[in-house]
């Protein structure tokens, strides 16, 4: 008989919304879990690959919901009050955590490893990313 620990030792998180909010609260964890200790890695797939590309479109991509708080929360961000995600990104690799692109949805979008930020640390698929995770907490976003 195997025994399993209680907790898990990591966090993982799948971005598959490009939705700024759902990208935004899914960063959000990431860090608030880097800042536990816990090992963090971000699976970018769909159309949460904009938000790791060089020259993506507007950083305020919003879904029906998001889009009736625009004002609000395009003064939070150049107010300050919350960060944009390459901010957010940027403060998820100073901390430690990983970030990795879907190949299979990079096909699929004809998007090269060429086209994603330095904050990507490889591409992979999701075979890949739940064999390298399979001691983390896994969230789907």
């Amino acid at each position: 008989m195997k025994i399993m620990k209680a907790g898990k030792e990591g966090m993982a998180l799948i971005f598959h919304s490009g939705s700024y909010d759902r990208i935004y609260h899914g960063l959000s964890i990431a860090l608030a879990a880097l800042a536990l200790g816990r090992e963090t890695r971000c699976f970018f797939t769909y159309w949460a690959l904009e938000y790791v590309k060089k020259d993506r479109g507007p950083d305020l991509q919003l879904n029906d919901e998001g889009k009736a708080q625009e004002k609000l929360i395009r003064k939070s961000i150049a107010d300050g009050h919350i960060l944009n995600v390459k901010e957010l990104l940027s403060q998820l690799k100073a901390m430690g955590g990983k970030v990795y692109a879907c190949s299979s949805s990079m096909g699929l979008l004809n998007i090269s490893r060429d086209e994603l930020t330095a904050e990507v640390d490889k591409s992979m698929g999701l075979t890949t990313f739940l064999t390298e995770t399979k001691n983390s907490q896994i969230l789907f976003i």
